[in-house]
């Protein structure tokens, strides 16, 4: 007879590789990225040519490309191959794709604040500690001045539903930062756009 396995609620938090390669497989890790999105990220951000990005989580690279659209120089992080190898079926000049697990620390070769702008869209949550990893990218990656791009799926207060924070919980993650901008991009999703202090 066999035994239901009933995850544990670090492992719902934070799946495993092989659960983000069954999530691209199916197209459930892929995230549509809309004109809508687009339009106020170009509100928030400002398109420099040659600046530098991280797009954290960057799936099948979509978001990586509009970045590069935009004159960023990228380097797109995830921990799932399948996800990697969608992603570098469209190469292009400028952009990298890295195999690396930010639960396991700071990727190898990442330059002491030399980020200009680290894009992190629908993954936060899943990090074993998010408030921390924020603030480190904020201390230690980012240039002075430089910023980060938030997509977070809201959840309600009493909800236990991985993948997911409570307001309460975005507005831990906006704090001591030089300046925030929250808005919502649906009912269910908050985008935050975050300056550190310029020095």
């Amino acid at each position: 007879m066999s035994t239901i396995q009933v995850p544990t609620d670090e492992a719902r938090r934070a799946p495993s590789a092989t659960t983000w390669d069954a999530w691209q497989e199916d197209g459930r890790g892929y995230q549509i990225v809309t004109d809508t999105e687009l339009m106020k990220f170009a509100t928030h951000f400002p398109i420099r040519c040659g600046h530098v990005a991280v797009d954290v989580g960057c799936g099948n690279g979509t978001f990586s490309r509009q970045l590069h659209r935009f004159g960023y120089d990228v380097t797109g992080l995830d921990f799932s191959d399948l996800a990697l190898t969608a992603a570098r079926r469209t190469p292009l000049p400028g952009v990298q794709y890295v195999h690396h697990d930010l639960n396991q620390g700071d990727p190898p070769g990442l330059p002491p604040h030399g980020i200009d702008l680290v894009v992190c869209r629908l993954v936060l949550p899943f990090l074993h500690d998010p408030l921390a990893w924020v603030r480190r990218v904020r201390d230690l990656w980012l240039r002075p001045g430089g910023r980060m791009y938030l997509v977070i799926p809201i959840v309600g207060e009493d909800a236990d539903q991985p993948g997911g924070m409570t307001e309460a919980q975005i507005s831990d993650v906006a704090h001591g930062w030089a300046q925030t901008v929250r808005y919502d991009l649906n009912r269910s999703s908050a985008a935050l756009a975050l300056r550190s202090a310029a020095t």
